[in-house]
């Protein structure tokens, strides 16, 4: 009976949470926001016990999924295979290149001095190596949310000690 509820909540009001999802990420992005969303739903469908928690999960879970994928395509815009050759064939080691490599191997030497040992390892796994919240989550054991809050203070962190050193 619970997935009866979830499904048929989410599609009653899918065309709301597109919307949503549209205003968030943009239109092209939107059904593969739901379809996530939904997917993730699915796997706490037992613990939903009606209509307006399935509604009130459903919002939050496309809100979520949004705001995932437009900070992605955000932090990492995608370039074409033609551009990509083109800017590649046009950086060759120039200033630029080593003063933000330098910059780099600043900020992941400050960070491990700074940050404690699983808010290393969170920032590692999201901001170095590029994994999503959820594979984060999975990696070490923790929810989305304490993932996403344990990047949210480490980032702080750094950014604080960051500019306190480069005022000096």
């Amino acid at each position: 009976m619970p997935t009866d509820i979830l499904t048929s909540t989410f599609m009653a009001f899918r065309a709301k949470l597109r919307s949503m999802a549209a205003g968030i990420a943009g239109s092209e992005e939107a059904d593969d926001i739901i379809h996530d969303a939904f997917c993730r739903l699915w796997s706490r469908h037992p613990i939903i016990e009606d209509e307006t928690e399935a509604l009130k999960l459903s919002y939050t879970a496309v809100r979520n999924s949004a705001i995932d994928s437009y900070r992605r395509s955000t932090s990492r815009p995608t370039v074409s295979i033609e551009d990509s050759c083109h800017i590649i064939e046009q950086e060759d080691e120039t200033e630029t290149t080593k003063e933000r490599q330098q910059t780099y191997e600043a900020v992941v030497s400050l960070s491990r001095r700074v940050l404690n040992k699983r808010q290393f390892e969170v920032f590692e796994l999201h901001d170095i190596k590029g994994l999503g919240y959820e594979e984060v989550a999975e990696t070490l054991g923790m929810t989305q949310e304490n993932v996403r809050v344990t990047l949210s203070r480490a980032r702080k962190s750094i950014r604080e000690i960051y500019r306190k050193t480069q005022t000096v």
